[in-house]
């Protein structure tokens, strides 16, 4: 019998240092799982706020187009004026005609031509001097599609005179 009690002993010790060693394990695990998932829901959620943050500034983003004059002789051109309405500044990217992209020649700020984009603060103005990927004719209704760096299109229908 007294070589069963010290056995029963370090079993016991060695069962309850298992116990707390397994616990230790455990819970380190779940602490670096906790971590990762919280830096993936962290990473997530900044990519939610970017992606939101553009779509705000897209409904904020209100562009008018005021007045499109068309140069029937040669060189045909297409004189669009646009104005910013928006709660934000604008950058006109491009303009279609018919659906087809026209070449932005010029930007006309006061009467002062600037290459392009088109870069329009809040209330501000300017002339866009368009190439037409198309031949015009005189009354004829042309779609002229004004597209901004964000996303926004403003399309209607004008008749070249």
């Amino acid at each position: 019998m007294l070589l069963r009690k010290p056995l029963r002993r370090r079993k016991a010790v060695s069962y309850i240092f298992s116990v707390m060693l397994m616990t230790l394990v455990i819970s380190s695990l779940a602490a670096t799982v906790l971590l990762w998932g919280m830096g993936v829901v962290n990473e997530n959620q900044s990519a939610y706020n970017a992606v939101f943050r553009q779509r705000i500034d897209r409904v904020k983003e209100r562009l008018v187009v005021e007045d499109v004059r068309f140069k029937l002789d040669s060189p045909q051109r297409i004189y669009v004026y646009v104005r910013n309405i928006g709660m934000i500044p604008i950058t006109v990217d491009a303009v279609y005609v018919n659906h087809q992209r026209a070449t932005i020649e010029n930007v006309y700020y006061d009467n002062t031509p600037e290459s392009p984009p088109a870069k329009l603060d809040i209330g501000e103005g300017a002339l866009l001097e368009v190439i037409p990927p198309i031949t015009l004719v005189e009354n004829q209704s042309y779609l002229i599609t004004v597209v901004t760096s964000r996303g926004k299109t403003i399309s209607d229908y004008w008749v070249s005179s």
